[in-house]
């Protein structure tokens, strides 16, 4: 369905996003994880054609076989709504706190679908009930601020899901939800990508979430892809140094006698885009780095069932596991 290679996104300041490589087929759900700044929401807005004027984009990007990358607004807006839809990060601003929420679901149908008034109240009342918000009739009626966040999120949902895509982008759908809440809104993708075939990219910094909604993760740094693999076995065993480096700092259960260590962290931050090397992005914050990683790209490697983007080869990554892990206290 959506077949990504070598595809890179510039603005003035920099790459945000270097030399993609990735495939999501129908029914795929797909995990994006990076710290902030690493390219995640760059890369969701690419694959639906809503990149900032200011950005130029390079490389291969096609839908159904067809080219997207360079195509113009027109080409972007029948696959939208259709064929793509997003759900953005935060539902406050995300919608029009002027319009109550029935008829901003509906609006996609009227516009893409050409349904009647009628056919797209009843419509959007079905996905009210399909995304589990409660007392459908009253919450249509109601404006943002009426709901709660989680109400908010699932208007979201709805919305994204009014022309029946076929891709779903979910950026960061549960940060402004408590445990609980995101928990459901979780459950609910998931149960909405398995009824309907649908492709999920699921954007997150909870590697818990991530667990639990998707079967395949690309790991996000300074742009690049370092890692792609299944959910479980990236979870268990990852083979870049970043990526277990954001393993190590997962809070975790400790004996009484540890409790009062501090948690793992990477030390340093991403740069800003002008300052990324040109080489390995992640040079100057590996506890592995090598002398050429700065200067030069890493090649895109097989490692077990994945792919890892590093200087060293597989076994000497699986051989430094221990002091990658023991390196970020």
């Amino acid at each position: 369905m959506i077949g990504v290679e070598g595809l890179s996104v510039h603005f003035n300041a920099g790459c945000a996003v270097r030399d993609a490589q990735f495939a999501i087929a129908p029914g795929d759900r797909v995990g994006v994880v990076g710290e902030s700044g690493c390219g995640k929401s760059v890369l969701a807005l690419s694959l639906m054609g809503m990149l900032p004027e200011t950005a130029r984009m390079s490389g291969s990007l096609k839908i159904d076989g067809v080219e997207m990358a360079g195509s113009d607004e027109a080409a972007w807006r029948n696959l939208r709504a259709r064929r793509l839809a997003m759900i953005f990060q935060e539902p406050m601003s995300a919608l029009n706190p002027l319009r109550r929420v029935g008829e901003t679901v509906m609006e996609p149908m009227r516009v893409h679908l050409g349904l009647s008034r009628a056919d797209a109240r009843r419509k959007a009342l079905a996905l009210f009930e399909e995304t589990g918000i409660p007392e459908p009739e009253q919450r249509f009626r109601q404006f943002p601020h009426e709901l709660s966040g989680g109400q908010r999120q699932r208007v979201l949902i709805a919305l994204a899901l009014a022309c029946d895509p076929d891709v779903l982008i979910a950026d960061e759908p549960t940060t402004a939800l408590d445990a609980n809440v995101a928990l459901r809104i979780i459950t609910l993708l998931v149960e909405l990508s398995k009824r309907r075939n649908m492709a999920l990219l699921f954007i997150s910094h909870d590697l818990e979430a991530v667990r639990r909604a998707t079967t395949r993760v690309m790991i996000m740094y300074g742009g690049d892809i370092v890692e792609q693999a299944p959910t479980q076995s990236l979870l268990v065993a990852p083979a870049h140094p970043y990526a277990r480096g954001l393993l190590a700092t997962r809070p975790r259960f400790r004996p009484a006698r540890q409790r009062d260590l501090r948690l793992p962290t990477i030390p340093g931050a991403v740069p800003p885009l002008k300052d990324l090397p040109i080489g390995c992005r992640f040079s100057g914050r590996c506890p592995v780095e090598l002398a050429h990683c700065r200067e030069q790209a890493p090649p895109r490697r097989t490692q077990g069932s994945g792919t890892v983007a590093c200087h060293h080869t597989g076994e000497v990554l699986a051989g430094h596991a221990r002091p990658i892990e023991k390196a970020f206290v």
